[in-house]
């Protein structure tokens, strides 16, 4: 009833919203048409006019029209522009036309000529040079009257001051609220008077607008929220003129309307509810109080039917009156086998007595109980179980029956089980990445220490050549150590990243394995062990793999061995065995009789920043980093990496990687190429790099150019030609890949020199950009003179060819 009386009430303030509009509209559009009939005869009767004209017969005309129209403030008799009569009995100045800001094309077809322009503030309308300011609480509303058919400077017009004032009565004599809006508007959406934002906000007015263009006469407009109608807009254009009205109701000041009116019933329907509630509530407790103690099971049984908690109703004694679905679903008792039980049948016997004696404690001080249980299932299956027992107390304060919540946490026991090995593992993986930063730190300083000894012996002067000899040797040792621990960190950080290149060519496994211990059998000699492998019985076979990272693989797996062997022998074997398609298994096995692994070891060694125990690292060193390159190495290469190690007994390492069996390739004749003497220009802002790299160049026959940035190594490549440019990449003033671009596009003397991007940066895609750039090749640092005169070597056999 409330809500169709709620309904009712904006259904008749949106019918007001439409009569309002109505009644305004109509009674504006009087008003323009008696202004129009009037001033239009004036003007016909001025056009019929020949010779003199008397104008005060007009004036006396305009002036009466005035008097009896209170919604007229000013008329102006214009010729042209210039003003013939002013009836604000000033000085005839000129009107300021261009404020007043009338369009073109909105007469209506049925007026005779009539404009409407921009509502103004002041008294009267502006005249050229006036200045009013928009706070004047005074306005008008221009109408501009001329002939149809007549140029403007050759014809008589009527400019017309309507009274806002006048209009804006005209609306407040409706019941309009205060949360009501409303509006005058010309056709092109132009506000001439408003009052409050929904009647012109921007949705109405473009709806104005296209209502207009239509030709429609009435539009409505409703705004939703959430479901509500929030309010109610009308538009009614004139019949007659480019005119429209909009009203706003605003269905909130309906609510509020709606509700002070019906108040009193509103809250006697609210105390007649609550007294229903009330009585109803008082009955239905009556009720359950005199209920029977079974009647009480039976209901909550039927209530907790549902649950997917194990509910258990024993009574005083402990004997099992009740148990719902879920406890006959999760400990697999039928009602025939528990009904009368103790529940008893469900323990596990893994709880103290302390437990029992602290639940029944709580129990007969009326309190509730709560904690976990380990209970068995028929099937003997045991279930972690968090418990809840409360006695039902009666309104004497005593209990008979006991009611227990049983909940299976197995679920969430088992997660925390994983969230502690979780952190377990994380503990263990922080551990050990603080022991890596520890042993790199050691790693880095050992090789530096050597190094820093040996330059501060050489440069005291006071060594034999013998001395300087054995230093040198030391010194280069120091220096391999420290490129091979940061060649480590490169190699894991490239796998890791995904950007290690393989490079799949013919090489021979057999070679490449009695390489390897050539550079180990000096070690194990000292050492006293045996280094043995069956290697050679595969010289002749070729297969198709990245040589480079086979020969480190082996590397490091031998290296271990050797350093984790004290006594005994390392063994590498090599078998290769058919498969298909053309494929073989290349295997290779490394055994030793080293100090072994433990089971919990084997699983964690190719875990990076991991050796088999601190231990390990203090007697034998190394990083900890190998055995995990090694593996993912053997990954890329298409194979696995396996183990099998028992403490003290020594370990087995197995390789195996399918492969292509290729054939032998042809002999190198890069060893026939004589590349003689060469004029080089070595780009370079290092100072040091600049004389060792010249001096060792030098050294070996050539010339050697040096300059400091690009920018130099461009200038100088135009005024002289070089057989070989070596260039660094990360130079001051320009770096080297924008002076090869530069060298390259200008083909000036040295547009087909061989070029080598000089750079400690050798990573694959910086590799990419530095040859996209023009560079022939890349040449690492530190400089080796080996590596460097094999690329020479190819570069001129290339030319040779």
């Amino acid at each position: 009833m409330l809500w169709i009386s709620f309904q009712a009430s904006i259904a008749e303030r949106d019918n007001l919203s439409k009569l309002y509009a109505r009644m305004i509209e109509s009674s504006i559009t009087r008003m323009v048409e008696a202004v129009e009939n009037n001033l239009f005869g004036i003007l016909q009767d001025l056009e019929l006019e020949e010779g003199d004209i008397d104008f005060a017969i007009y004036e006396r005309r305009i002036d009466n029209l005035i008097r009896f129209a209170p919604h007229i403030r000013q008329i102006i008799l214009l010729r042209g522009d210039d003003v013939l009569f002013n009836s604000n009995m000033r000085s005839p100045a000129k009107i300021d036309l261009a404020r007043l800001n009338f369009p073109e094309e909105l007469s209506n077809a049925l007026s005779l000529g009539i404009q409407i322009g921009d509502t103004v503030h002041g008294r009267f309308l502006p005249e050229v040079g006036d200045v009013t300011s928009k706070s004047s609480p005074r306005k008008l509303i221009p109408l501009l009257l001329s002939l149809k058919n007549n140029p403007p400077e050759a014809t008589y017009r009527v400019l017309v001051g309507m009274n806002a004032h006048y209009l804006d009565r005209l609306f407040k004599t409706t019941d309009l609220g205060d949360r009501d809006s409303y509006a005058l508007l010309r056709a092109d959406g132009t506000i001439l008077l408003s009052r409050g934002r929904e009647s012109t906000s921007l949705h109405v007015i473009q709806k104005a607008i296209s209502s207009f263009k239509e030709g429609r006469d009435e539009s409505h407009l409703k705004e939703q929220d959430g479901g509500f109608e929030k309010s109610k807009t009308t538009i009614r254009f004139s019949s007659k003129y480019p005119l429209g009205i909009v009203v706003s109701v605003d269905h909130g000041a309906t609510f509020s309307n709606w509700l002070d009116e019906n108040k009193i019933l509103i809250l006697a329907l609210f105390l007649a509810t609550l007294g229903v509630l009330f009585i109803a509530f008082w009955l239905y407790m009556d009720l359950q109080r005199s209920k029977i103690l079974r009647k009480e099971i039976r209901l909550l049984s039927s209530a907790v039917q549902q649950s997917p908690v194990s509910f258990l109703i024993t009574d005083k004694q402990g004997v099992i009156h009740y148990a719902n679905p879920a406890f006959e679903k999760l400990y697999g008792y039928s009602r025939a086998e528990y009904i009368g039980q103790h529940p008893s049948i469900i323990k596990s016997g893994l709880a103290s007595e302390e437990v029992y004696k602290n639940l029944w404690d709580s129990i007969n001080r009326g309190e509730t109980w709560q904690g976990e249980f380990i209970n068995k299932t028929k099937q003997g299956r045991l279930i972690p179980t968090s418990s809840a027992i409360s006695p039902v107390i009666d309104d004497d304060g005593n209990f008979d029956y006991l009611v227990g919540a049983l909940m299976d946490i197995s679920v969430q026991k088992a997660l925390q089980e994983k969230a502690l090995a979780a952190s377990r593992e994380a503990q263990l993986a922080s551990e050990a990445k603080s022991h890596f930063l520890a042993t790199m730190s050691h790693e880095l300083r050992t090789p530096m220490t050597g190094i820093n000894g040996i330059i501060e012996l050489l440069q005291s002067n006071q060594c034999n050549p013998q001395q300087v000899s054995d230093l040198l040797d030391d010194l280069g040792s120091s220096s391999n150590a420290l490129m091979m621990l940061l060649n480590d960190i490169l190699d894991l950080s490239k796998i890791e990243a995904g950007k290690l290149q393989i490079e799949l060519l013919p090489c021979n496994p057999g070679a490449i394995i009695e390489n390897v211990l050539h550079l180990f059998r000096e070690t194990a000699q000292a050492k006293g062990m045996e280094l043995v492998s069956n290697a050679q019985e595969y010289s002749d076979i070729w297969v198709k793999t990245d040589g480079l990272r086979l020969r480190q693989i082996v590397s490091n797996l031998v290296s271990n061995a050797v350093k984790f062997t004290e006594i005994g022998h390392v063994r590498v074997n090599l078998r290769i065995t058919p498969l298909v398609a053309g494929k073989v298994s290349l295997k290779i096995v490394v055994e030793d009789t080293g100090i072994g692994m433990t089971p919990q070891q084997v699983d964690t060694v190719f875990q990076p920043f991991t050796q088999a125990d601190a231990s390990t690292t203090r007697k034998y060193g190394g990083t900890g980093l190998g055995l995990t390159i090694t593996q993912q190495l053997c990954q890329l290469l298409g194979g696995r990496l396996t183990i099998k190690s028992a403490l003290n007994s020594g370990s087995t390492f197995a390789v195996d990687i399918p492969v292509d069996q290729v054939h032998a390739p042809h002999g190198d004749a890069s060893r026939d190429v004589d590349i003689g003497s060469l004029q080089m220009l070595l780009a370079e802002d290092n100072r040091v790099n600049q004389k060792v790299v010249s001096t060792l160049l030098r050294q070996k026959g050539h010339t050697v150019d040096i300059v400091s940035n690009g920018q130099e190594a461009v200038e100088i490549a135009q005024q002289k030609k070089f057989d070989i440019i070596l260039m660094d990449m990360q130079m001051p003033v320009m770096d080297g890949v924008e002076a090869i671009s530069h060298i390259r596009k200008e083909q000036g003397l040295n547009y087909t020199t061989a070029i080598f991007a000089f750079t400690a940066d050798a990573f694959p895609e910086h590799r990419g950009k530095y040859l996209e750039a023009g560079a022939n090749d890349v040449v690492t640092k530190p400089l080796n003179w080996v590596q460097l005169h094999e690329k020479l070597t190819e570069v001129f056999r290339a030319r040779v060819k």
